[in-house]
């Protein structure tokens, strides 16, 4: 099986999760058999000066479940239409959460109203792309 995992930097099974599906700067793509990662960085590949494009960046991709530590309602129902099954973290691990999803240990996460909770930010919050994407290496095609 294949999970995605949105990380600030990308180190494999040993990668931190970050706490924002959206703005993370890089997905780390594990097959949870033979754990074997790849890094994928948050943007659309043809306008990867647009900033965080997480659907254009995933777009393609055969996952099982995506696994995160904060996302918000209307980009939970997005990755849900998309097929995407969508799962809580426990901890920061890669590591441990895919242990975790192995043993079918991790919730499925449901729309939850996190705007009004204040959870994460809606049209007026700040949850947006705060990194550079000029120093990512891009392959041409």
């Amino acid at each position: 099986m294949k999970v995605c995992f949105p990380v600030i930097k990308d180190e494999g099974m040993a990668s931190s999760i970050y706490g924002h599906f959206a703005s993370a700067p890089q997905f780390v793509l594990v097959d949870t058999e033979t754990e074997e990662t790849t890094a994928v960085h948050n943007h659309d590949k043809d306008a990867p000066e647009a900033g965080c494009n997480p659907f254009k960046a995933l777009s393609g991709s055969q996952l099982d479940g995506v696994i995160v530590g904060g996302i918000g309602d209307n980009l939970l129902e997005l990755l849900n239409m998309m097929g995407f099954r969508v799962y809580e973290a426990q901890s920061e691990s890669v590591r441990e959460n895919v242990e975790l999803f192995g043993r079918q240990e991790l919730p499925e996460l449901k729309k939850q109203g996190s705007v009004d909770a204040g959870r994460c930010g809606g049209a007026e919050g700040s949850h947006q792309c705060s990194h550079s994407h000029d120093d990512v290496e891009f392959d041409a095609h």
